[in-house]
């Protein structure tokens, strides 16, 4: 059978060609109360012709039609014939007796001018007033169920889409057409990715994505999932789990996917900042052991490659191997010194920075050393408050991060340490032209060790982002390919408050002053 559409209906489609039907009935019972219902219930003006009530025949008491009628006016006469001598506009007669000798004396003597619609005609018209009002019952449970399950489905924080098994949406909650800046009706029957949204309003994709969890569900028919990452509108990394869910019909085939975007950035980085934690414990625990166990012996080996270096005795190409053992033991301590370094306790207690002055001597030191390269190093800031750090640290970390900055400009370029005032944070950004990163790139820069340099040991950003945290602040990086790189540094700033140590001696003597009063 073909979907339903009005125009599949035809001419059984009431289309109010038809006048209106002054009915009289013959008979009372439940037919009677069905029928007045059909006439005067709105549920069945829109499929039947106009009906009007005009009269009932019946040889009992005008009580019990009375009651069948409820509450309609309407004239009640002891016999048919009564009944139509009275109101001979009457052009449909309803017999709902079910007496055969009722119904042959009607088609008899009725005119050519008045409808008979016996008994067992009726019965039809009962039946269809029946699955009607199941119907209405039906889709009314339906209304409630469908206003249920959208509700719910628009509070759920996740974007989540109906889609064919072609990708076109069916339906979305309203996560998504409000994040898309269209309404809903708008996306309906467009492929998915018209629709799916960052955090921002950025593009999720340009097409269907085969990473989407979308295809292994259409073949599998099962749920799938998958993770994904994607770089927002200001270059910061984002992590996605994307879900499919198929949907069946009764029959068992495959009609809709479910699929729900879930962003897990925040879960993440907080996985990765305990990981990262997990591994800063047991780099502490084996600085000990690497500086008593390794240490001494390959300040020996160094020792022993040096003497060698002055003998007289070697030849050239002795003395290079030499050479070789001498260099790799340098890089061995230089490599050992940066991992106790980095599993050292910081100091976090600090001080107050001028951070404007900081940036400051950072920028004239590193323009004397690289301006004169290609380099130009700008600083833009305005009155700040200061923030909680140490000055010789918060330098340290400026200068590494100029140096990842300058190595990647080759060619040169420009850098601009930009300070202002954000949430009620002093952020430092410093923004690069460099060649940017990649994805995978992003998702590691902070992970001890690991490095994009031949020689580098990766500790460089890892320790950045260790010293900032230990003062109560954090660092953030953004990047795109060919669009550079900006890391920005969050800091404490200094609030107007007493220092602890005063709110600790106002609460000293505000406790022994009442001692003494009541002496």
């Amino acid at each position: 059978m073909d979907d339903f559409s009005y125009e599949n209906m035809g001419f059984c489609y009431w289309n109010g060609a038809l006048g209106p039907f002054n009915i009289g009935v013959v008979g009372v019972g439940n037919g009677l109360k069905v029928l007045v219902d059909i006439i005067y219930n709105e549920l069945f003006r829109e499929f039947l012709p106009e009906m009007k009530l005009l009269a009932v025949s019946h040889e009992g008491e005008t009580e019990t039609v009375l009651r069948e009628l409820d509450g309609v006016s309407c004239p009640v006469y002891a016999t048919w014939a009564e009944m139509l001598d009275v109101h001979p506009e009457i052009n449909l007669v309803v017999e709902i007796t079910g007496n055969r000798s009722t119904r042959t004396r009607l088609r008899q003597s009725l005119p050519d001018r008045v409808s008979l619609m016996d008994h067992r005609e009726f019965v039809f018209l009962c039946g269809l007033h029946d699955m009607a009002l199941v119907k209405s019952n039906y889709m009314n449970h339906l209304d409630h169920q469908r206003i249920l399950l959208q509700s719910i489905t628009d509070e759920i924080r996740e974007d989540i889409f109906l889609l064919d098994k072609k990708g076109l949406i069916t339906d979305l909650n309203r996560m998504v057409w409000q994040r898309a800046g269209v309404s809903r009706k708008e996306l309906l029957g467009k492929p998915c990715w018209h629709a799916a949204r960052l955090r921002d309003g950025s593009v999720f994709c340009n097409e269907l994505d085969q990473a989407c969890p979308f295809h292994a569900t259409l073949k599998s028919g099962k749920k799938e999932e998958s993770l994904v990452t994607r770089i927002n509108g200001n270059g910061l990394l984002q992590y996605y789990r994307l879900y499919a869910y198929p949907i069946y019909d009764m029959r068992g085939n495959m009609t809709h996917i479910m699929v729900m975007h879930r962003d897990i950035t925040e879960r993440t980085h907080r996985e990765k900042f305990q990981h990262q934690r997990d591994k800063f414990a047991i780099i502490g625990e084996m600085s000990t052991y690497l500086a008593h166990e390794i240490r001494n012996p390959l300040f020996a080996v160094g020792g022993f490659a040096n003497s060698l270096l002055k003998s007289t005795n070697l030849d050239e190409k002795d003395r290079e191997k030499a050479q070789i053992i001498v260099d790799e033991t340098q890089r061995l301590d230089r490599m050992l010194s940066n991992m106790l370094n980095f599993a050292r306790p910081t100091r976090t207690k600090g001080e107050d920075v001028d951070i404007v002055i900081v940036c400051q001597d950072v920028a004239e030191l590193m323009s004397v050393g690289y301006g004169k390269q290609g380099y130009t190093i700008e600083l833009k800031a305005s009155s700040l408050p200061p923030v909680k750090g140490e000055a010789d640290a918060l330098k340290q970390c400026l200068v590494n991060i100029i140096k990842n900055s300058i190595e990647a400009m080759p060619d040169g370029g420009s850098i601009l340490l930009d300070l202002g005032l954000e949430n009620g944070e002093v952020v430092l950004k410093v923004v690069d032209t460099g060649v940017g990163m990649v994805e995978q790139e992003l998702g590691k820069v902070f992970n001890p060790f690991y490095s994009t340099k031949e020689d580098g040991n990766g500790l460089g950003l890892a320790m950045i982002k260790k010293i900032v945290e230990d003062f109560g602040g954090a660092v953030e990086i953004a990047s795109k390919p060919g669009h550079g790189t900006t890391v920005s540094i969050r800091l404490l700033p200094v609030l107007d408050v007493e220092s602890d140590c005063a709110v600790e001696g106002a609460g000293t003597s505000a406790q022994s002053e009442p001692d003494s009063l009541s002496q």
